[in-house]
């Protein structure tokens, strides 16, 4: 049964993610619970999306005293998009309310910052802060300093700066360039 093997997957992250805090890690991101893509295909209120949400919830289980980054983005580590409905419209509540943690990162910078309005009406009550992507992880030119200012500039328009925190559209992630 796939739920029982996705429920026992977070069972056995969840002993993985103690070890760290008990070994003395203090921030953790978690890869890509894919919310974002379950509720743009079955939608937010699916029962398939509330067993996701359920099971997250779970890997992260006891680990309140560790910062929690819940990472999410539209492409693979070969600079491709993934699907073709990359709207966190459907999503967004969920990542902010439903998921323990304390920041979401979001890809913005290959989304040429579409909707990054929806965080405006919570500007300064977010419960979360959000870590918004401002330097490609698709393209293999480096981006302009100048091009990630005007980016960060967007960001604090919706988002206030002591909710603000800026990376790149893969977060903590490594895999954005072909490593040959």
């Amino acid at each position: 049964d796939h739920r029982e093997v996705i429920w026992d997957m977070a069972v056995a992250m969840n002993k993985e993610l103690r070890a760290l805090r008990d070994a003395g890690c203090r921030c953790i991101q978690i890869e890509e619970p894919t919310l974002h893509f379950w509720a743009n295909t079955y939608g937010a209120k699916s029962d398939e999306v509330k067993f996701m949400v359920e099971a997250y919830n779970r890997e992260v289980e006891g680990l309140d005293d560790v910062e929690i980054w819940v990472h999410t983005c539209w492409g693979n580590p070969n600079m491709q998009r993934v699907i073709e409905n990359d709207s966190y419209r459907e999503s967004f509540e969920l990542y902010l309310n439903a998921l323990r943690g304390d920041v979401w990162t979001v890809e913005m910078t290959d989304r040429n910052f579409r909707e990054i309005e929806l965080f405006g009406s919570l500007k300064g009550r977010l419960p979360k802060k959000v870590c918004v992507g401002v330097v490609s992880h698709r393209t293999l030119q480096a981006d302009r300093p100048e091009d990630v200012a005007g980016r960060i500039r967007t960001a604090l328009k919706h988002i206030a700066p002591e909710q603000l925190i800026i990376s790149s559209d893969c977060g903590f992630g490594r895999q954005g360039c072909n490593r040959e």
